[in-house]
């Protein structure tokens, strides 16, 4: 064969290779569940309901509230839970 015949051979079949290659998948993202917890947590995420009124806890609330916050540092973060470590005896 000579090399015009070798390079249009080359040619076609790179192109009817392409032709049978699988198409590009494309990945699309699932459709937001509408349920109405999904919908109760959109509101509070985007702050359409939220007060105009400013909340505040008095100094004696907000110190002990700010102590038990300290407080939980205290304790390690356990490996895993356990359903048994809230039971009454």
């Amino acid at each position: 064969m000579n090399k015009l015949t070798t390079s249009c051979f080359l040619a076609v079949s790179m192109m009817s290779a392409t032709a049978f290659a699988e198409p590009d998948i494309v990945y699309t993202q699932n459709p937001a569940p509408q349920t109405a917890t999904h919908r109760l947590l959109e509101l509070q995420r985007s702050g359409q309901n939220a007060s105009t009124e400013e909340q505040y806890l008095s100094g004696k609330v907000s110190t002990e509230v700010y102590k038990r916050y300290v407080q939980s540092f205290t304790h390690a973060i356990p490996e895993r839970f356990s359903a048994d470590t809230f039971k009454e005896e």
